[in-house]
């Protein structure tokens, strides 16, 4: 998915009409795969650090949700949809959140609704499902729950692993840099 820093187009021109994106040739794109529908919203808005999704993403989401209502479903988009708690970073959230939470509420079958952006993870309820933010694959933002920049800081660089465990979807944070090293063993 593209996010603030990033280019649509180079996403698309590099894996538009590939398994990658289900088949797409555009930032946004649905994977229907046997046991679950993984649904990317494009949030990024050229030029700005916040995002948005729009009335013709929201309503291809509607739709898409609708035609596999027993599949499990995967939403996933850069921008957070709710204040996470850092001013500075719930400054450059999604713009239409409410919006998009009305049509997730329409649907009992979003596993999860994926966000990045903050680069820290971060979970809460949203919309009759679970708000997962992944954590940076490179740098984690600071804890800044007052005004002021987050920083950057020298924590794990880490990625979120959704496991299907019996009828629960459980996600793990997985550290992957070497400050995530095993320090003993048995």
């Amino acid at each position: 998915m593209a996010g603030n820093h990033d280019e649509p187009g180079a996403l698309v021109d590099a894996f538009g009409g590939t398994g990658l994106m289900g088949g797409a040739h555009e930032a946004y794109y649905v994977a229907e795969l046997p046991g679950v529908t993984l649904v990317a919203l494009d949030s990024s808005v050229p030029g700005e650090g916040g995002g948005r999704l729009g009335p013709a993403q929201l309503d291809r989401l509607d739709t898409v949700l609708a035609r596999r209502p027993d599949i499990p479903a995967f939403v996933c988009l850069h921008h957070p949809p709710l204040p996470v708690g850092i001013p500075f970073l719930d400054g450059m959230r999604l713009a239409d959140g409410d919006a998009l939470a009305q049509v997730l509420l329409r649907h009992t079958n979003v596993a999860r609704v994926l966000a990045g952006h903050v680069h820290r993870p971060v979970t809460a309820a949203y919309a009759h499902s679970t708000l997962a933010i992944a954590p940076s694959t490179h740098l984690q933002s600071g804890l800044a729950l007052r005004e002021g920049v987050p920083n950057y800081l020298p924590e794990p660089t880490s990625f979120l692993l959704h496991l299907l465990a019996g009828a629960s979807w459980i996600t793990h944070t997985v550290p992957v840099s070497h400050a995530a090293a095993p320090i003993g063993g048995y």
